[in-house]
């Protein structure tokens, strides 16, 4: 797999194309519009696109950024932490992320902003602020956006000014109807996206095409405004606005989507029949929720014929008052006989425990995709962490109780996981945790739309509809430990209890058949984990045998392991990852015959205490000595970060690196 990462154009003698492009501006201030018109505009000239949104817990007002690595190359999925071009909307933007330019890289930045003083600010945190005022001191830098311009003409950086209000009254002659402040308001976010895509030389007619993806259906009456405001902006940055960043498009004949982790985990739901999905709003979890009630009857190529048979069926969407009632309306549609999902975060999860116990002790199949974020309680709501994995290990609050914990790493597997995790909940009739951290949820990435349909089947179980058996037994004693499911109505009478019960499901404290019942439960793991292919548990990237085993799990560190592993390997180093997916039931032979071949071993997580390491040392008696942790400000991984990090534990040997890159 490491060498698949290897460019073809570096093969070929090319200079390959890999750039950071990052837009920040005020939150509420149509960050997200102007980064997914870049997008999609760099994606229809033929690139690849990963991109990733942070911001804070706030609706309006507060910085928010958007982050998108361009390539001409397929790479790992990870981001870098260095910047070849800066759009900044406002003053702000400059002053978070100027250090972060990188020599010969480019600042995109409204004259209006020029006599800003740090100080004027309104948002920003004073910590930051302080940090800044240091450096400023320590300097010599005047502390405005015109003394930080000053700073990076210096060093190196190309400053490209535009004339914001110049170029609004072009606008607003062209557009008669729009008056001027609505103009300054709503669409600074294109006139800037579209400003550094004239620059690097895209064709307009890209850019209209990446507008075309983005103002569709109630958002289509804003196309034609936005599409005259960019014809203006090509007018005005025409040469010699050049840049040496270049993006000449390219023809290609893949068939991908563009998506976040969001929404890629509701596609797999969709795609696998999912009928019954509850939430309360929660970040960032309840983004899933509403992409499902807006495109529950999917329009792409269904991957099943199942799924296509239930196109007019559509899904019932329910918005709960709480967590509580999410997981146990959730429970009631997986009794009834539906496919059922919740989705939540942290505190949600908390909520949920007691319900989710309730479904492992009747053996009621739901799904739970648990969006993991920065905690404990309220924590940071809007920022990463994996700091969750033990607690879903063992959540349902006491006792104990089969359940299948699956992580997915990338936007491909969120769409494949999502979809197996309700076969599994029905095949072996237990909770299925579906971990996606925040990393995933917002960041988006290229797909490539060629699921294989024969592994992407739906498969309900031992599911049957019945009134003809008097002596029905709900939880039958079986040999692995699967009893004969029914539904309320059209099925058999049955009983359902949070307390122990017989095969019947009346209430017992028999010890012997309490110990009947807690083996029958239980025995659902060993099928599980003899029938679910090692791929879904675990995979290996690279050389079988390597002097480096990196480890990792989640969407916070597949991308940067993969990106990390190919920079060194082509320094010399052999490097492979092993990217763990299933933590219940755990592959333990297989990771134990990974890590037992006296190479360098580094976990690279992003929680403190490097959970998935001591559930490594728990199952297989491996002890990980060299772990890379990030947990500062929840920011994400960066490969460069990643990359550092194993370079300074080949010299130094340190037993752990807090990774801190990020603003």
């Amino acid at each position: 797999m490491g060498e698949e990462l290897i460019n073809r154009s570096e093969k070929l003698g090319i200079m390959p194309t890999d750039i950071m492009w990052v837009v920040g501006g005020p939150q509420g201030g149509g960050i997200d519009t102007g980064a997914s018109v870049f997008m999609r505009t760099v994606a229809r000239a033929g690139y690849y696109v990963i991109g990733d949104r942070e911001y804070f817990s706030n609706i309006k007002g507060r910085h928010s950024y958007f982050m998108v690595r361009v390539s001409d190359e397929p790479r790992g999925g990870g981001l870098l932490s260095a910047i070849d071009v800066l759009v900044a909307l406002d003053a702000e933007s400059v002053f978070t992320h100027f250090q972060d330019i990188k020599r010969g890289g480019y600042l995109i930045v409204d004259t209006s902003t020029f006599n800003t003083k740090l100080e004027q600010i309104q948002y920003m945190e004073d910590e930051f602020k302080e940090r800044l005022r240091e450096f400023f001191s320590k300097s010599g830098i005047e502390p405005t956006v015109k003394g930080v311009i000053d700073y990076l003409k210096n060093n190196g950086v190309n400053i490209i000014t535009m004339h914001y209000a110049d170029l609004l009254q072009d606008v607003k002659k062209k557009l008669h109807d729009i008056d001027l402040p609505s103009l300054i308001g709503r669409y600074s976010n294109v006139v800037m996206t579209a400003y550094s895509t004239a620059i690097m030389g895209l064709p307009i007619d890209y850019v209209f095409k990446g507008l075309e993806d983005v103002f569709t259906g109630r958002r289509g009456k804003l196309l034609e405004y936005n599409k005259a405001i960019v014809e203006i902006v090509y007018e005005y940055a025409k040469p010699p606005l050049k840049s040496s960043i270049t993006l000449p498009p390219i023809k290609r004949d893949t068939r991908a989507i563009i998506v976040n982790g969001n929404e890629a985990v509701a596609i797999g739901k969709i795609l696998g029949g999912l009928r019954f999905q509850t939430y309360y709003p929660i970040t960032p979890a309840a983004d899933e929720s509403f992409f499902i009630e807006a495109h529950n009857i999917i329009s792409l190529d269904p991957a099943t014929e199942e799924a296509k048979a239930l196109e007019k069926a559509g899904i019932v969407v329910v918005q709960t008052e709480d967590e509580i009632s999410a997981i146990n309306m959730a429970i009631g549609a997986g009794i009834a006989g539906a496919r059922a999902a919740t989705a939540t975060s942290g505190p949600g999860l908390s909520l949920m425990v007691e319900g989710t116990g309730f479904a492992g002790m009747n053996e009621i199949p739901v799904v739970i995709t648990h969006y993991q974020r920065a905690g404990p309680s309220t924590g940071m709501a809007t920022r990463n962490s994996q700091s969750d994995l033990r607690f879903v290990m063992h959540m349902g609050g006491h006792g104990e109780f089969p359940r299948i914990v699956i992580a997915s790493g990338d936007h491909r597997e969120a769409v494949e996981d999502a979809f197996k995790a309700l076969n599994w909940a029905e095949k072996y009739q237990i909770p299925v945790i579906h971990l996606v951290d925040k990393a995933l949820a917002n960041s988006y990435s290229m797909v490539v739309w060629d699921l294989d349909k024969k592994s992407l089947k739906i498969d309900r179980g031992g599911l049957i509809v019945t009134n003809n058996d008097n002596d029905y037994k709900r939880f039958k004693l079986t040999k692995n430990g699967v009893s004969p499911r029914s539904i309320p109505g059209p099925g058999p009478i049955f009983w359902l209890t949070g307390d122990e019960h017989d095969e019947h499901g009346h209430i017992t404290e028999d010890p012997v058949t309490r110990m009947d019942m807690y083996e029958k439960r239980m025995k659902k793991l060993e099928l599980a984990d003899k029938e679910i292919p090692i791929t879904d548990k675990a995979k290996l990237y690279g050389p079988e045998n390597a002097d480096i085993t990196l480890i990792g799990w989640g969407g916070s560190t597949k991308g940067v392991i993969l990106d990390a592993m190919n920079m060194l390997g082509k320094e010399g180093y052999r490097v492979n990852f092993l990217q763990l997916k299933m933590f219940i039931p755990f592959p333990s032979e297989f990771v134990r015959n990974v890590l037992s071949k006296n190479q360098l071993i580094i976990d690279i997580e992003s929680n403190y205490e490097a959970q998935a390491a001591s559930v490594i040392r728990e199952k297989t008696g491996i002890e990980i000595r060299h772990k890379v942790v990030k947990v500062t400000g929840g920011r994400p991984i960066f490969v460069d970060e990643v990359y550092e990090a194993v370079k300074k534990i080949l010299k130094d040997k340190d037993e752990k690196i807090i990774l801190m890159k990020g603003p």
